[in-house]
């Protein structure tokens, strides 16, 4: 019987990181086998030298990897993740550090939160050294309380990505949800909507929601449309992500 190769010693093989290798079987570019209960990635010798075909050695280490803002972590270009946050000042700190990490790239940063929370991300952005007024003249940073549909809401950051003149990245203080009454499957509809944007380099989407203000039913749906998940410091790929 042949011997399959895990995730670490594909990655090992192409000299790429696992989350490269995970991009490459997700999109179907690279065959790869689930197994067991977590239906972790195995792979055949034979598909991995197939992959290296002079049409697709092109693509080895190119995977465009941006800096999220946290510690050192860094993420593929065009993500759409979520944060699993355990308080207030986590929910603060990291969401901060996203947008800050964006505008001082010159991205276009969009916050969209709670009117409850505006003031506490207003005065850290001012604390760590941005004048939120001047950056909003700008158009280097929107800010957006939520709006009535999902519809409404991708149509309303599809014109700001449409205007940005570079790279935008969009934080989602997913409380403004609980405060429009939007019931789980309305929000469902937006974060897959998210989904299935045309893919666009320059891209990110963090949508944070604090353990405590959903239930288990929620976050197992916040599992199911983001790729990724950042929980207690740590990137890692949900096993339940969906396109469907």
């Amino acid at each position: 019987m042949e011997s399959l190769l895990n995730i670490k010693e594909a990655a090992a093989f192409f000299n790429v990181s696992e989350m490269t290798v995970r991009r490459w079987t997700n999109s179907g570019a690279l065959n790869c086998y689930r197994v067991g209960g977590k239906k972790e990635r195995r792979f055949r010798m034979r598909d991995l030298l197939e992959f290296l075909d002079p049409g697709q050695r092109e693509t080895i280490g190119r995977d465009k990897m941006v800096p999220l803002g946290t510690g050192s972590i860094e993420v593929p270009d065009n993500s759409h993740l979520s944060h699993l946050c355990l308080n207030d000042a986590e929910a603060l700190d990291v969401g901060i550090s996203f947008l800050q990490q964006g505008i001082a790239r010159k991205e276009t940063a969009m916050l969209v939160t709670a009117r409850a929370n505006l003031e506490k991300f207003v005065n850290l952005l001012e604390l760590r050294g941005i004048d939120v007024e001047k950056t909003i003249s700008r158009n280097l940073l929107h800010i957006c309380h939520g709006l009535q549909t999902p519809r409404a809401m991708s149509a309303y950051i599809g014109k700001k990505i449409d205007a940005a003149k570079g790279s935008f990245r969009l934080f989602g203080d997913m409380t403004w949800v609980r405060e429009k009454g939007w019931r789980m499957e309305t929000t469902r509809q937006l974060e897959a909507a998210s989904n299935i944007l045309p893919a666009s380099s320059g891209r990110l989407f963090l949508c944070q929601y604090p353990l405590a203000s959903f239930s288990g039913e929620e976050l197992m749906m916040v599992e199911e449309t983001h790729r990724y998940t950042l929980y207690k410091s740590a990137l890692q790929e949900s096993p339940y992500f969906s396109l469907h």
